[in-house]
Order: structure tokens, then C-alpha cells, then sequence
């Protein structure tokens, strides 16, 4: 549902990103810049109290803000 989201703000030239656990969901509703991570369903950033990893996932989103619509990132990556 997000991603539709996503797609509707895109055409309005407002870019978003977005961390997904089920990249096969997003790629069928075209979500525009996608981070798979690896994570255990309901912790999209990693684990509670975690603030490195938590703060690599943003970083490494905030970073696809800056990459053309429809790149897909796996976590980690090195960017």
C-alpha cells in the first residue's frame, strides 16, 4: 500500500525511499527507490536499542533519496 503511496508522491516530483522486508510486494506495486533489509518482520531497521545499525539503514536511505527512481539497494551496501 506504501508503495502506491510512494508512487503518487513521485509524480508530483517529491522523491521517497522506502525500507521493505518483501521486495517481490514492492517491485509489484513499483515502489520508486526500495532498501531490501534482512530483518525479522516488524523491526524494519534492525533490533531494538541497535542505534548503529538503525542509523546505517537511515544513512543508507537517505542516500537512495539521491539516486534515480526505480534503483533498489540491498542492506548493507556499500554506497
Amino acid at each position: 500500500m506504501l508503495g502506491l503511496y510512494a508512487r503518487a508522491l513521485e509524480a508530483s516530483q517529491i522523491p521517497t525511499a522506502m525500507v521493505t522486508l518483501f521486495p517481490e510486494v514492492t517491485e509489484k506495486v513499483g515502489a520508486p527507490r526500495t532498501l531490501h533489509v534482512p530483518f525479522k518482520m516488524g523491526r524494519p531497521c534492525g533490533e531494538p536499542f541497535d542505534f548503529e545499525t538503525r542509523t546505517k539503514v537511515v544513512d543508507q536511505l537517505l542516500e537512495l533519496l539521491t539516486l534515480p527512481s526505480g534503483t533498489k539497494q540491498l542492506y548493507p551496501d556499500t554506497l
